[in-house]
């Protein structure tokens, strides 16, 4: 049996009782009660039949309900499965079969998404599950025997006692649900104990304590933003989200609760820093601030580590991967952040088509050795074998579709998603490199670049921009703002204006962007 979260939250949970595990907003979660809920939820769900390797799912917004339902499944060895709150019915008729999930917790709506409508549209009609359990008043939930309020289920079948799982090393923790290009989910087969090892290694490469809070930017149901909390968690500190982000609420959050470690991808710190009289906010309590997630242009890690005096740490990272490698002011100071080395837990080949290692100077792909690294992608065997690669010692590596120079010293140079790649023309055109550059700009708060089909260049860039304020941006203004930084093919072809950047999961949801509401 392997070492279990566990064994650190009841270990915090005597410790310091009272101390605050979570906190959402002003709502907070003790260790103490964390452990007291999660007996309840867990037994709770024993009693209506759920075990070891049934999968729950969790189709709800940043929460300490959602934090309570995910662990009350590990806790008795079901695999929880987070998915998108702002999945429709049709993204949900796909994702629950295939995670072949036998009970879902929801909320009533998040955002515009009418949850309980949505999965209401399916169950029972179309798709069965045990039990559907609602944090909704009455009036929201659906006169069928399969709906249940979450407070009437725990005050039938809860109870104050509830053992827990004590899982193999390779034991699947979770599932993490991400969708490829098509729409159709890929599902993540997490390991128990690479999980946790990887998330206290990392913790520890950074310096948390006990003594410590953390906010982030990014989402619970998101596998990074999750996975970053739990490295403060490990540590017996305080970890903070919000429902959604918002950039004056979290300016506010982190000044008032004297905030360590905060979290953020590009686009979020960009936004923050574009926020009105942001030079007013106290942030002295800050020591690093952690990016994932998108290319982090030079010049805002220059922000954070010579005006703020913050130390920047920079991850390429994947929910596949756990952690993967690393650029550090505090050590790669001088260099630019998406240079990246390995950590002392982790390890990388930089490799060709044919999987062999591509010479010093040459691009490939990135693929990277994580205790982490998932098991399988749940029911595609075929995917499985393309992307995890295990070697002599039995050690699964990854190929992360992400594409990198090999340096000399056993330095990685980000170069860009495979999969991102835009073809125009006779260029290829790198989309981070063009949103990396466009966040630099002193009127953009947030972009995405992305492309379209084009009669005689083939692709197209487009060029998704969040202006700060009423400011005007306009495509001839960037092909100026460009001349000098970037080829001039790289200009975005075609700027369209949004009040918001999608960005629920700390990065880009490009999936949302065409959508009425950011036209």
């Amino acid at each position: 049996m392997s070492e279990n979260f566990f064994d650190y939250y009841a270990g915090y949970a005597e410790k310091t009782p009272d101390k605050p595990a979570l906190r959402i907003d002003d709502e907070t979660v003790s260790y103490k009660e964390f452990m007291e809920r999660t007996a309840v939820l867990g037994s709770a769900m024993k009693k209506l039949g759920i075990g070891p390797d049934d999968k729950v799912g969790i189709c709800m917004p940043n929460s300490i309900e959602w934090y309570i339902v995910f662990w009350s499944a590990v806790r008795i060895g079901a695999q929880p499965v987070p998915m998108d709150p702002q999945s429709g019915s049709l993204e949900l008729s796909r994702l629950i079969p295939a995670t072949t999930s036998k009970v879902l917790f929801v909320t009533e709506k998040y955002r515009n998404n009418n949850i309980i409508g949505a999965v209401s549209a399916l169950v029972p009609g179309q798709l069965s599950l045990d039990k559907v359990v609602c944090f909704a008043p009455d009036e929201a939930i659906p006169a069928d025997s399969t709906y249940v309020s979450a407070e009437k289920f725990i005050a039938e079948f809860g109870e104050k006692e509830c053992d827990i799982y004590q899982p193999e090393y390779l034991h699947t923790m979770s599932l993490a649900c991400t969708s490829g290009s098509t729409g159709t989910p890929k599902i993540l087969s997490v390991p128990s104990g690479g999980f946790l090892s990887t998330q206290k290694e990392m913790g520890d490469y950074l310096g948390f304590t006990a003594d410590d809070v953390m906010m982030l930017g990014m989402t619970l149901y998101h596998q990074g933003g999750f996975g970053m909390g739990l490295q403060m968690s490990l540590k017996g500190g305080t970890v903070m989200y919000q429902p959604q982000f918002n950039p004056i609420s979290f300016l506010e959050t982190v000044q008032k609760y004297k905030v360590n470690i905060i979290q953020l991808t590009s686009t979020l710190a960009k936004v923050l820093l574009s926020t009105p009289d942001f030079d007013k906010y106290d942030l002295s309590s800050v020591r690093i601030c952690y990016f994932a997630g998108e290319v982090l242009p030079k010049e805002i890690a220059d922000t954070f580590v010579e005006k703020l005096g913050i130390r920047v740490v920079n991850i390429i990272g994947s929910s596949e991967t756990c952690t993967m490698v690393v650029w550090d002011s505090a050590t790669d100071a001088g260099t630019d952040p998406s240079d990246f080395r390995k950590l002392s837990f982790t390890d990388f080949r930089v490799i060709d088509e044919k999987h062999n290692d591509v010479a010093e100077g040459e691009v490939g792909e990135l693929c990277v050795y994580t205790d982490g690294v998932i098991l399988n992608y749940f029911g595609n065997p075929e995917l499985s074998a393309e992307k995890i690669l295990t070697d002599e010692q039995g050690r699964r590596w990854f190929c992360t579709g992400d594409l990198v120079n090999k340096l000399p010293n056993g330095i990685v140079r980000f170069a860009g998603r495979s999969k991102r790649i835009i073809k125009r023309g006779g260029n290829l055109v790198h989309a981070e490199e063009v949103e990396a550059c466009l966040l630099t700009h002193p009127k953009i708060a947030a972009a995405a670049v992305t492309d379209e089909p084009h009669p005689v260049i083939g692709q197209q860039i487009v060029a998704y921009i969040q202006p700060k304020g009423d400011e005007k941006v306009t495509r001839g203004e960037l092909a100026r703002y460009f001349d000098g930084k970037l080829s001039a093919y790289k200009v975005p072809d075609k700027v369209v204006l949004v009040e918001e950047i999608p960005k629920d999961i700390g990065k880009i949801q490009f999936k949302y962007l065409r959508k009425k509401e950011y036209k």
